[in-house]
């Protein structure tokens, strides 16, 4: 039902389609909360005049540079685990935020000229065996489950690796796989349908399911 959450809010569901997603909603607080979220960015996109559209919006170029800088930032700052703030959102997200609010920038739409904060950043320490790699983390809470934001190095170039939560009852949730890059750093962002509170503990593993990086989340 989450992922029919968007046609929803732009009205694009079939009738039949559009009752059973607001028979969900009424009851799962969750997909209430997720819904209330985009719903404004959802009453932009209804008034946006394609014909006046030239260029599609994009992140800021230095916007993967500037989550590199804060999640190493955090770690040397780090007392108590204190949670920070990032200058971006997950790549996906930032994309995501600065094409609705550039489109209604573009458009002259009242209201969509001033972009909230991002959610807060909490820094995470991995660790690996392997001295050659070396990587940062940091976690962000949201109302449909929990990002993990990844800068890493050393890892195998093309090599696949998989990201998975594990939360307290001991159960797996993957949050999806990722490429190396070698002695290059690779930064990420990737997500998991599980709640901030019951993420007990972040691995990445090869595709022998060796453990590579792992962290007390």
């Amino acid at each position: 039902m989450r992922e029919l959450l968007g046609g929803f809010a732009l009205g694009q569901l079939d009738r039949d389609a559009t009752v059973s997603v607001q028979a969900h909603v009424d009851g799962c607080p969750s997909c209430h909360a997720e819904l209330a979220e985009i719903a404004p960015v959802a009453a932009a996109l209804r008034d946006v005049d394609l014909a006046r559209i030239e260029t599609v919006a994009a992140p800021a170029p230095d916007l993967g540079d500037r989550i590199v800088s804060e999640i190493r930032r955090s770690h040397r700052d780090r007392s108590g685990r204190a949670s920070l703030r990032l200058a971006g959102s997950g790549l996906l997200a930032a994309a995501a935020v600065a094409a609705a609010f550039v489109v209604g920038a573009r458009v002259g739409l009242p209201g969509t000229t001033t972009v909230a904060a991002p959610p807060p950043v909490e820094a995470i320490e991995l660790r690996s065996n392997n001295p050659t790699v070396t990587a940062d983390g940091g976690l962000v809470t949201h109302t449909w489950g929990t990002e993990i934001k990844l800068v890493a190095a050393g890892l195998d170039q093309g090599a696949t690796y998989k990201v998975t939560f594990v939360d307290d009852a001991g159960e797996e949730v993957s949050a999806g796989t990722f490429l190396g890059t070698g002695s290059r750093a690779v930064t990420c962002s990737l997500n998991a349908a599980l709640p901030r509170d019951t993420a007990a503990r972040v691995v990445i593993t090869d595709t022998a399911g060796a453990v590579v990086l792992d962290a007390a989340a």
